[in-house]
């Protein structure tokens, strides 16, 4: 339980960064071209958000470890399949049910996957920090 709480912080941390300094100045003119886009987001529900994407990411990771194992570069590959298993389908819908333009969808995608990666590397890394552990 320590290492899952301990890397859900981490990972915590890198989607906040993500979503309140990194994703606006590389994705902002991108999610522009959005019809209906809100510039100006609830930061409250963003956090609650991460929070549970933090929560789930890691929580699938604790339970799929065996498969993957510890450290930055398992972690990363389970960024990987995470990524695509919850981007791929999610941003490519929004063309088909919000009628976002198609490049958006897959800059999304793509931005979507690499910052999953990432966090995967996070959890493999603090897993591995903390001693390891054994499989779920």
């Amino acid at each position: 339980m320590k290492n899952y709480l301990a890397a859900v912080v981490a990972v915590l941390v890198w989607f906040l960064v993500w979503d309140n300094f990194l994703s606006g100045m590389l994705l902002g003119s991108t999610l522009a071209q959005v019809p209906g886009m809100v510039a100006e987001v609830s930061k409250l529900w963003e956090t609650v958000g991460d929070l549970f994407a933090a929560i789930m990411l890691t929580g699938v990771y604790a339970r799929v470890r065996g498969v993957y194992g510890v450290g930055s570069k398992n972690g990363a590959i389970y960024g990987v399949y995470a990524g695509l298993l919850i981007n791929f389908p999610t941003w490519l819908f929004m063309t088909v049910y919000a009628g976002w333009p198609y490049s958006v969808t897959w800059t999304m995608t793509i931005a979507g996957t690499l910052v999953t990666v990432v966090a995967g590397a996070i959890i493999g890394t603090v897993y591995q920090a903390m001693g390891g552990a054994k499989t779920a």
